[in-house]
């Protein structure tokens, strides 16, 4: 890996992999291209359908084999980025597992390069609405937000945009959860790789219901997926867990005692987080208690959204 001396940022020369050309694809394209990467794009689609992302990179030097993924691609490979809505199963991730290859993704690339803290949210349902919520608490309490992960643009784009004073808040799948796995094998050390395993440092898990069953194959292994947000925490990291799901409530209850657990609850007063009391929801940190609102004063409607708004207040106290 070496340094772009006008731009003081790190150049790749390496030859790079990206498995799907999605949203997520197209932009790490981008962004590996513009870092000294020579990159090769397959995905299953034939070219007539991804005109609308290729015209997106029209003015990159970039490889194309579409229509198929044709193990041959894993020759020139220095590591291989997989979209998220990639099935881990298919044969060329089968066979670069088997070779050893590093195998990563944007998301994972990005919170490895992110110089600003991060809070993810994850969860079954409600992580889209809780985490613009705490974008826009964090906006309104003055703080520079970047908001992105699973919702809006991929933020591997504007990393060169980002100050280490500012905060990021990033909606986190389950199937982008899966790549914060800790990497066993070798990597070279010009790969834009993070071997180890990682978790945001703020970090909630709404709830977790059957979800994505056809791709996860077990409610285990979904599970498994998404407790990755918690799994790497250090020490003083904070989790923020839904008392009322008994899946949440039992993550809470493993956690390590070096870290730190908020509770949100709409059915009881939590030591530490926010809860429904009455018709008021209350945030109560560091031993001091408030009235954030009536319940009957969110615009947002349902009992789920009274749940999320919760979890947001809690997010955003524990930020600051």
């Amino acid at each position: 890996m070496t340094m772009d001396a006008r731009s003081n940022r790190q150049r790749y020369p390496i030859s790079a992999l990206v498995v799907g050309l999605a949203r997520e694809g197209t932009a790490l394209t981008r962004f590996l291209v513009g870092r000294g990467a020579s990159v090769t794009v397959t995905d299953t689609r034939p070219a007539k359908a991804l005109a609308e992302s290729r015209a997106a990179l029209a003015d990159l030097s970039v490889r194309y084999a579409l229509g198929g993924h044709p193990l041959s691609l894993l020759d020139s490979a220095d590591v291989v980025f997989v979209s998220p809505g990639v099935p881990p199963e298919i044969p060329l991730l089968v066979a670069a597992r088997q070779r050893g290859l590093p195998i990563s993704s944007e998301t994972r690339l990005f919170t490895s390069l992110c110089p600003a803290p991060i809070v993810g949210i994850t969860g079954s349902s409600g992580k889209s609405t809780t985490t613009a919520l705490v974008g826009e608490i964090l906006k309104a309490a003055g703080r520079r937000t970047w908001v992105g992960g699973n919702i809006g643009q991929p933020l591997i784009g504007r990393l060169d945009e980002i100050l280490a004073s500012d905060v990021v808040v990033m909606e986190l799948s389950s199937f982008q959860l899966e790549f914060f796995r800790a990497w066993s094998g070798p990597v070279a050390a010009e790969v834009p790789f993070a071997p180890g395993g990682w978790s945001p440092p703020l970090a909630a898990i709404l709830n977790i219901t059957p979800n994505h069953l056809d791709r996860h194959l077990s409610m285990e292994a979904y599970t498994a997926a998404k407790a990755q947000i918690l799994n790497h925490q250090r020490p003083g990291d904070i989790a923020v867990l839904n008392l009322d799901n008994p899946t949440t409530r039992h993550m809470g209850e493993q956690v390590k005692p070096d870290r730190r657990v908020l509770w949100f609850s709409l059915e009881q007063e939590v030591p530490e987080g926010a809860f429904l009391q009455g018709a008021e929801l209350i945030l109560r940190l560091a031993g001091r208690e408030e009235a954030i609102c009536a319940s009957d004063e969110l615009q947002l409607l349902g009992r789920h959204n009274i749940a999320n708004v919760l979890a947001a207040c809690a997010l955003a106290g524990a930020a600051g």
